[in-house]
């Protein structure tokens, strides 16, 4: 009697969903009759309209069902049976007119579940791309219950077969018998997606339509916005990008309120139109994904009539937030910006406006370099391609002042033995600095700070006008341009400058750190003037380390040895002895008392550097060209680049020369 009800309510959701055939898909994932059929019909009522007798059944099923574990009926699906029903042209138990079409020049995708494989049957990838399908999102989660088991195969056979690729969750904000916390859900989504290994693929939140009871799930309003913004928390933290929202526009002013408080995250809006455009959610002012129709068939795909069909704007280049960024003053950077759709064969060009001083953005989207002013900014990045699409993407990012830590000691003038002093080792504001002789003492004792700042007793050594002539003093740090010195070749600034190799240019006003009066005694004052080349500006800054602009590498004397030949690698900066660095005047920059060589005086790219006794010969000498915020470290004698290949991260991996390529965080370098 128990199989004949469940057959009966089966038929009667199967005749109300119009031949989606949701009793088949809960059947496979191994879900009672019973109540497959209860909550199928409660959805089928919530949602269609459906006749008495289906409502008198529905109500049957709602007393069997109170007796009954939670159920799910709806995990095989791609989406609410209210967006397929909707999407398949249906309305109170009648066709409406045909849907919308694929808009001429629109990238065309799709979107799966378990559903599209019925039996257990494979997806033909090779085969939906042939058909001309170039993006697909898979759902891979639902809530904290459910995890697809096609997903896995589907995203890296999709994306092996030339498809953008992207993954899923169908958010349950109540739980429904599994963890109603954001957070949760976020993560489980994460965890399954990293059990495939590889990079995870961007990351869409399916936020509509209760299947299983209430249209919002319990929630309020501001509850629901409050979930969703937790959960998009969750994602950016854990993946570095916002999620693109799925959320059909009537839902979304009912269960959210229409809040724009998402707007920057792209849209995937469901509609069902012959309109050129879908209804755009409430709170978004464009869409970049429309879902157009659930009656589709591709080929590959064994699921004629059920396939969900999907359009990219065609005015549109979707790019995914990367959420509010934090930074240190002078701490290095690499964040990539990322398209929500990224296929293949697109050519595109990436800009970008406001960014924090010594940053850039390359045409790649890729965000590197060293922020060096503390600040509030609010960047923008664009993209665009040669047919007139575009788009951007706007975050916040916050670089605060860097810590008072670094490489501690004398700061010595290549003249006399004479050292950078502050007057009367003092540390009130406007305490200006002098030349001493180098005793070691601790008004000598200058810290260089990651953000290029020179510190002592809690001050940093500033000039409080860009004029030249300009006294320096000690002002409170604020990790600003006017506090700022890195060593640089002054010929690389000025060709007709003089012959030593290191100079300290301060930031803001592009002059150098000088003894006015070439002094051999005691108590001259420091001043700004323009850079010469000559010694009254050759400064040495404590040895510490070479950081590469690729995050958190170094310029390493593997193994700290000492013996000619030993290896130069990069590893991760420890402040270990071995990666204690002193850029000399000379154009030597040495370690141990060996000097950094490239291999045997070679001159083509390629070539492996070395540590060897410093001899004098063009091998060993390096000038430090500006770039950015950091330097290059060009070798003269080749007119190669010290460079860290591929940009590795691997500890170990053996520096060389290579043609120097401006930009390149793997030749891009912060020396002390």
């Amino acid at each position: 009697m128990r199989a004949l009800r469940g057959q009966q309510l089966r038929d009667i959701a199967m005749r109300a969903l119009r031949g989606r055939q949701w009793g088949n898909v809960a059947m496979r994932a191994g879900v009672g009759v019973v109540l497959v059929a209860a909550l199928t019909v409660a959805a089928v009522a919530a949602t269609a309209g459906v006749s008495s007798a289906g409502h008198r059944a529905y109500h049957s099923a709602l007393r069997v069902h109170r007796h009954q574990r939670v159920n799910h009926f709806n995990t095989g699906a791609t989406h609410s049976p209210k967006v397929l029903r909707q999407l398949a042209g249906w309305s109170g138990g009648s066709k409406r007119h045909a849907p919308g079409s694929a808009l001429q020049g629109a990238l065309q995708g799709v979107d799966v579940a378990a559903y599209q494989h019925p039996g257990g049957q494979r997806i033909n990838w090779p085969r939906v791309a042939r058909a001309g399908i170039q993006f697909v999102a898979v759902k891979a989660t639902e809530g904290t219950y459910y995890r697809n088991p096609f997903a896995l195969t589907d995203l890296a056979q999709a994306k092996a077969a030339g498809l953008s690729v992207m993954a899923y969750v169908f958010a349950i904000p109540n739980g429904n018998g599994g963890s109603a916390s954001p957070v949760a859900q976020a993560d489980y989504l994460i965890s399954y997606l990293a059990s495939g290994g590889g990079p995870l693929p961007p990351i869409m939140l399916d936020i509509e339509y209760n299947p299983y009871g209430d249209v919002c799930y319990d929630l309020s309003r501001s509850a629901m916005v409050s979930w969703i913004a937790q959960f998009s928390t969750e994602i950016q933290v854990k993946t570095g990008e916002d999620p693109i929202i799925y959320g059909p526009g009537p839902w979304w002013q009912e269960c959210a309120g229409g809040t724009p408080r998402f707007a920057q995250f792209p849209l995937w809006v469901p509609d069902y139109t012959s309109a050129p455009r879908p209804l755009i959610t409430p709170g978004w002012g464009n869409y970049d994904f429309w879902q157009y129709s659930s009656a589709g068939t591709v080929k590959g795909i064994d699921a004629p009539g059920n396939v969900d069909l999907d359009q990219l704007n065609p005015a549109v280049i979707p790019l995914l937030d990367p959420g509010p960024q934090t930074s240190t003053s002078g701490g290095t950077v690499d964040l990539h910006v990322a398209l929500a759709d990224p296929v293949k064969g697109q050519t595109l060009s990436f800009a970008a406006g406001g960014l924090p001083p010594g940053t850039t953005v390359s045409a790649t989207g890729q965000i590197t370099g060293w922020p060096v002013v503390a600040g509030s900014y609010e960047p923008t990045v664009s993209v665009s391609d040669s047919g007139g699409q575009s788009g951007s993407v706007a975050f916040g990012w916050s670089v605060s002042t860097a810590p008072s830590a670094g490489p501690t000691g004398p700061v010595q003038l290549d003249l006399g033995g004479q050292c950078l002093t502050a007057v009367g080792d003092g540390s009130a504001n406007g305490t200006q600095a002098e030349i001493r002789a180098c005793t070691g003492s601790s008004a000598q004792a200058w810290t260089y700070a990651q953000d290029s700042t020179l510190r002592i007793n809690n001050k940093c050594l500033t000039i409080p006008t860009a004029a030249e002539g300009a006294l320096v003093e000690l002002e409170p740090c604020a990790s600003t341009a006017a506090q700022q010195w890195h060593l640089a070749y002054p010929r690389a600034l000025n060709p007709v400058t003089g012959q030593r190799r290191t100079t300290l240019v301060n930031r803001w006003s592009g002059m150098c750190l000088a003894d006015p009066l070439f002094s051999l005694s005691n108590s001259a004052r420091i001043a700004l003037r323009p850079c010469n080349g000559y010694a009254n500006e050759a400064w040495t800054l404590p040895p510490g380390p070479v950081q590469s602009q690729v995050p958190g590498m170094c310029l390493d004397d593997s193994g700290g040895l000492t013996a000619n030949g030993t290896k130069i690698d990069i590893f991760g900066c420890d402040g270990s002895a071995g990666q204690a660095w002193l850029a000399e005047p000379d154009g030597t920059v040495r370690i141990n008392g060996k000097c950094l060589d490239v291999a045997h005086g070679a001159t083509t790219s390629g070539s492996p550097v070395d540590l060897f006794s410093c001899n004098g010969t063009p091998a060993q000498q390096w000038t430090l060209v500006p770039d950015g915020a950091g330097v290059t470290l060009v070798n003269p004698g080749s007119r190669l680049c010290l460079a860290d290949p591929a940009d590795a991260t691997a500890n170990g991996t053996q520096l060389v020369i290579a043609t120097c390529v401006a930009g390149d965080p793997g030749m891009a370098w912060r020396v002390s």
